[in-house]
């Protein structure tokens, strides 16, 4: 079973690997690759939200903003996206907030972490390579309990690097599969679990679970929207504001606790269209136990942001060690292989120099 599994998925297991360990750092890699739209002098005091939102609108005729996400530090990009009053069109831009200049539209710039993010959640491929994820992520739960029984009998805790080839590929995949054997258990468990949050299925989850407060509002511009927000959720920064497309349709309000390392936050918040507000708020401080583990401590494990820095390295570092186990593992049944073939041809070999030899009598060697 761990033959046969580790063959096939060895290939999708070294694509989540190596897109893993890149996406553990994938706000500060696309921020290095588009500093010319992510990045902006600090200046003071920001310009009016709404005041922003008008200027972009008039210059993008045709378009309305339909999403804001706040950035978190002075020297951040305000990023929003547009939707077409004509089609059904989705357009995403970068606002430089002291100013009002559009910097960019995220199209065009560099979507190497995107496409990275893309290919780790479901390999780029829709709803067929999210199926091959899961099936993917699955299969590393198998390979990790049927490791540790292959590995029980030897006992391989370390690989010597002098080592002949086939033995030291045998020991390094035996020896680091075993010291990282949690650390897969965890990518996978948590992986499967960020799946099942997917396809708006995080959302459905935090409404199902919201408390009724009907807090009262101070109308619907978004300073009102951000201010209403941050009464009903002291000490949480607002983190998006997603704007209705129908005038029935509630204003969905995403806040973060400096406690929660999720980039767009756990505390939701559901606002009226029309007077801003606050009718229903998921805390994550105040949900559940089981709520917060699922929607907080997942993703914090599986991507290392629950200590910050120290451990999205630590992620990233075991994230690539997946690939090393996808690579050696198959190079262990090839090798198996080989010697095999080997072996054989040998015999082969033997066998037609015995018959090849001439047969000497006891008289003739007399």
């Amino acid at each position: 079973m761990h033959l046969y599994i580790g063959l096939v998925a060895s290939i999708f297991l070294v694509s989540l690997s190596v897109s893993g360990a890149v996406i553990a750092f994938e706000d500060d890699l696309n921020r290095a690759l588009n500093p010319e739209m992510l990045k902006v002098q600090a200046g003071g005091q920001h310009m009016s939200w709404d005041a922003i939102r008008a200027r972009v609108e008039q210059q993008e005729p045709g378009w309305k903003v339909v999403r804001y996400y706040f950035p978190q530090h002075p020297d951040e990009s305000l990023y929003i996206r547009l939707r077409s009053v004509h089609a059904k069109q989705i357009k995403h831009m970068y606002v430089n907030q002291y100013t009002g200049a559009v910097l960019g539209d995220a199209s065009v710039g560099n979507r190497f972490t995107l496409f990275m993010h893309a290919l780790h959640v479901n390999l780029a491929g829709g709803v067929v390579g999210g199926r091959i994820v899961v099936a993917s992520t699955l299969a590393l739960m198998l390979l990790a309990f049927s490791g540790i029984i292959l590995w029980w009998p030897r006992k391989i805790f370390r690989f010597a690097l002098r080592s002949p080839l086939p033995r030291l590929n045998n020991d390094m995949h035996r020896s680091l599969g075993f010291w990282s054997s949690l650390a897969m258990l965890m990518f996978s468990i948590t992986g499967l679990l960020l799946h099942y949050q997917s396809a708006g299925k995080l959302l459905q989850i935090m409404n199902e679970n919201a408390v009724v407060v009907n807090l009262p509002g101070e109308g619907n511009s978004i300073v009102a929207l951000v201010a209403a927000a941050e009464k009903a959720a002291p000490g949480a920064a607002v983190i998006r504001i997603m704007l209705p497309e129908k005038k029935d349709e509630e204003i969905l309000v995403q806040a973060r606790f400096p406690e929660d390392h999720t980039p767009a936050g756990r505390t939701y918040m559901n606002l009226d269209p029309q007077t801003g507000a606050v009718r229903t708020i998921t805390s994550s401080r105040t949900s559940p136990r089981w709520l917060t583990a699922l929607v907080v401590y997942v993703r914090e494990f599986h991507t290392g942001t629950i200590l910050g820095t120290p451990t999205r390295v630590l992620v990233a570092l075991l994230s690539l060690l997946l690939s090393v186990l996808a690579l050696t593992g198959p190079m262990i049944w090839v090798n198996k292989k080989l010697a095999v073939y080997r072996g054989r041809r040998a015999r082969k070999v033997r066998a037609q120099e015995i018959r090849t030899t001439p047969v000497r009598s006891y008289a003739s060697s007399k």
